[in-house]
C-alpha cells in the first residue's frame, strides 16, 4: 500500500478565461493578460472582498484567465455576488467563461502550490461543450457564463448559503476526456438565443414536433 498522506484544504476554486483570447491582436492579448487580474480585484473590491483576493492561498494567472484557489467558505460568495459583479464591472467587448468548484487543493507559494483533482476537474468543466455554447448563442450583453460542479451546486446553492434560487441553474451532462459528471449553467444576463432556446439549445416540445401555439381570445 502506498505512503498515507494528510489531505490538502478543501477550497474555493473560481477558473475564468477569456472567450475568444487567439482571435485578438498580439498587443491586445497583452494587455487582456494585464486586465484579468486587475477586474477580478476590482469585483472582489466591490463584493466586499478584497481582503479576501490579497490572502488567497491561489491565485496565478492561466494565460488567457485566471484561476483563485480560497478558503472554502467563500464558495457561496463565488457564486452570489462575484458572479453577477463580474457581469457588471466587465469592459465592453470582453467576455468570459468561469468556473466555480471546491475541493482538496494545495496552497503555498511553492511549484506543486495549487495541484490537485479539483484544480483539474475545474479546468475540464470550464472547457466543456455545454459551457462554450453560451456565449456563443448569446449577444454581446451577456459578458459572463458560468459553469458550477456538481458539489459546488449542492454544496452553496441548494443548501441556501448562496442565496440564489436553484431555478437560476440548469442541469447538463459534462463530459471532456475522461472527466463526467451533472453540472450547472448559470448566467447572470442572458440574451439572444439563451432567451428563445433556453441554456441547453432545445426547443420547447411544441416547437420540436411543428406544432404552434394558438393565441385564445376571452
Amino acid at each position: 500500500m502506498g505512503r498515507v498522506l494528510e489531505l490538502p484544504p478543501y477550497r474555493a476554486v473560481l477558473v475564468v478565461d477569456v472567450k475568444g483570447f487567439g482571435g485578438w491582436r498580439g498587443r491586445e492579448q497583452a494587455d487582456l493578460v494585464r486586465l484579468v487580474p486587475v477586474v477580478l480585484r476590482e469585483v472582489f473590491a466591490e463584493c466586499g472582498l478584497g481582503g479576501e483576493w490579497d490572502r488567497a492561498p491561489l491565485s496565478a494567472s492561466t494565460g488567457d484567465g485566471w484561476v483563485l484557489g480560497l478558503r472554502s467558505g467563500l464558495l457561496p460568495l463565488l457564486l452570489n455576488p462575484v458572479l453577477p459583479t463580474l457581469q457588471e464591472v466587465l469592459p465592453d467587448g470582453v467576455r468570459m467563461r468561469a468556473t466555480v468548484h471546491i475541493g482538496p487543493l494545495t496552497g503555498g507559494r511553492s511549484l506543486g502550490a495549487g495541484n490537485g483533482e479539483a484544480r483539474v476537474q475545474a479546468h475540464r468543466l470550464l472547457d466543456a461543450r455545454p459551457v462554450r455554447e453560451l456565449l456563443d448563442r448569446s449577444g454581446p450583453g451577456t459578458r459572463v457564463a458560468a459553469v458550477v460542479s456538481e458539489r459546488a451546486y449542492v454544496d452553496a446553492v441548494l443548501s441556501g448559503y448562496a442565496g440564489d434560487d436553484p431555478g437560476l441553474y440548469v442541469p447538463v451532462p459534462v463530459r471532456v476526456k475522461s472527466f463526467a459528471q451533472t453540472a450547472y449553467l448559470r448566467v447572470p444576463v442572458p440574451t439572444g438565443e439563451l432567451l428563445s432556446h433556453g441554456f441547453t439549445g432545445r426547443a420547447p416540445s411544441a416547437v420540436r414536433s411543428g406544432r404552434t401555439a394558438r393565441s385564445r381570445t376571452w
